[in-house]
C-alpha cells in the first residue's frame, strides 16, 4: 500500500510541476506574440490624407521576406 501512496505523490507533484512549466513557456510566448502582433498593427495602421479625404495603407513586408533577407 505505500508503494501506491508514494506512486501517487510522485505523480501529483509531477503533474504539477510540469503543469507550472508549460504555464510560464505558454505565457511568455503569448506576451512575445502580442507584442509582435500590436507592432504589426502599428506598421499596418490606416493614414488619413487630410487633403482628399483618402485612406492609405501603409504596405508591411511579409514575415517569410523578413526572415529570407
Amino acid at each position: 500500500m505505500n508503494f501506491w501512496i508514494n506512486f501517487w505523490t510522485f505523480f501529483l507533484f509531477a503533474s504539477l510541476v510540469i503543469f507550472a512549466g508549460l504555464a510560464v513557456v505558454v505565457t511568455i510566448g503569448g506576451f512575445f506574440n502580442i507584442r509582435s502582433l500590436f507592432k504589426t498593427l502599428t506598421k499596418h495602421s490606416v493614414c488619413q490624407d487630410e487633403s482628399t479625404s483618402k485612406k492609405t495603407i501603409i504596405p508591411v513586408k511579409a514575415k517569410k521576406d523578413i526572415i529570407n533577407e
